[in-house]
């Protein structure tokens, strides 16, 4: 018996490089619509706050529906009074109703009594700011801090000038970092 191949399942030969093609763009452009179905948004990092996680240029994307920020989550977020509008991006160290504390002589952030470890950042933090510790956080608010800790390397929630993050300002959190291509990735804990 002989088995003949179902020619409706496999293109043919001098079409399989369109075909391949097709399918990629159809691909692509399902992912681009289930992405903005979730309201996922591109936007670019501007400063080096969060260096060696994100770097300037990074292009993100940031879920935005049915979110809600975690201790570790990195978040997006506006205040017009600080940087005219422009995206801010920082990483959520705690939540309302935590208790914040920092050691600048040994570089340690405590949460409610606990030192957290911090591999993501760049360096100990060792600049406390100035608002006076230990901290609580107020409801509705988180509090955040740059992955780059070095002296004046990330306008955050240690300094009066930011302070916590009231949550109806953010815009949602990093999903993925989407260019440059090399170092594209998840971001997704």
């Amino acid at each position: 018996m002989t088995h003949k191949a179902n020619l409706a399942e496999t293109p043919p030969v001098r079409h399989q490089g369109l075909y391949l093609w097709m399918k990629s763009a159809v691909s692509i452009f399902l992912a681009f619509v289930l992405v903005l179905a979730l309201g996922a948004q591109p936007i670019a990092v501007i400063g080096d706050s969060m260096n060696p996680t994100l770097l300037d240029g990074d292009q993100v994307i940031v879920r935005s529906i049915f979110y809600t920020p975690r201790r570790g989550d990195v978040i997006v977020f506006v205040r017009y009074a600080v940087q005219d509008g422009t995206p801010l991006v920082k990483r959520v160290i705690a939540l309302a109703g935590d208790v914040v504390d920092i050691n600048a002589a040994t570089g340690t952030v405590y949460v409610n009594g606990t030192a957290i470890d911090e591999p993501y950042s760049s360096e100990h933090t060792t600049q406390a700011g100035n608002i006076s510790y230990p901290f609580t956080v107020p409801p509705g608010y988180v509090f955040v801090l740059g992955d780059n800790r070095s002296p004046y390397g990330s306008l955050d929630s240690r300094h009066t000038m930011l302070g916590p993050v009231d949550e109806r300002e953010i815009v949602g959190g990093v999903i993925a970092v989407a260019s440059p291509l090399e170092r594209a990735r998840l971001m997704v804990r």
